[in-house]
C-alpha cells in the first residue's frame, strides 16, 4: 500500500515563484521520485486567493512560519505559526481555512468539513523538529484573504 504524503508542507517565499514548489517539496523532504511527487503534488495546489494570501502574510510578517495543508485531508488550509516565541511550547498556532467574501470565524465555524482533521495537521508541525511541541493547543480561523490578514495584523 503506498504510504501517505505528509500532512503539511513548509511554504517558503522562494518556493512561490516555481510553478509546482510542491513536488519539489515531496521529492526533497519526503524522498519521493519526482514522478510520483508531481502526481501528488496536486494536494498541495493553491486555488483563487491563497497564493496571495501567503506571499502577502510572508511578506509582512517574517516571524509567521506557514504550511500548507493536503487538501484531501480536511485538516484546514494552512497552519501558520509564530515563531517571535523563542520556545516551542509557548508559540501560537492558527489553523485557516480560507473562505472568498466571508467574515472572520474562530473556533471553525463556516468550515464544514474542512477543519475536521487540524489537529493532524498541528502533529504534522509538532513532527518537524524544534518548531512547535506535541499537543499545542491551536485557534481555527476562517474568512475571506484580507479579514484574516488584519486579524493576523500583516
Amino acid at each position: 500500500m503506498p504510504r501517505e504524503p505528509p500532512i503539511v508542507l513548509p511554504v517558503l517565499l522562494p518556493l512561490l515563484r516555481h510553478a509546482n514548489p510542491w513536488a519539489l517539496l515531496l521529492a526533497r523532504e519526503a524522498g519521493y521520485s519526482l514522478s510520483t511527487a508531481s502526481l501528488l503534488s496536486e494536494r498541495y495546489a493553491m486555488k483563487s486567493d491563497e497564493k496571495p494570501f501567503v506571499r502577502e502574510l510572508l511578506g509582512r510578517k517574517r516571524n509567521l512560519w506557514v504550511f500548507r495543508c493536503d487538501q484531501r485531508r480536511f485538516a484546514g488550509d494552512f497552519v501558520v505559526v509564530d515563531m517571535a516565541e523563542p520556545r516551542p511550547a509557548r508559540r501560537q498556532v492558527v489553523v485557516l481555512d480560507l473562505k472568498m467574501g466571508a467574515p472572520l470565524v474562530l473556533g471553525g465555524g463556516g468550515a464544514g468539513v474542512q477543519l475536521t482533521h487540524a489537529r493532524d495537521a498541528v502533529d504534522g508541525v509538532a513532527a518537524r523538529q524544534g518548531v512547535i511541541a506535541s499537543g499545542m493547543p491551536y485557534i481555527l480561523a476562517t474568512g475571506d484573504k484580507d479579514v484574516i490578514l488584519a486579524w493576523l495584523r500583516a
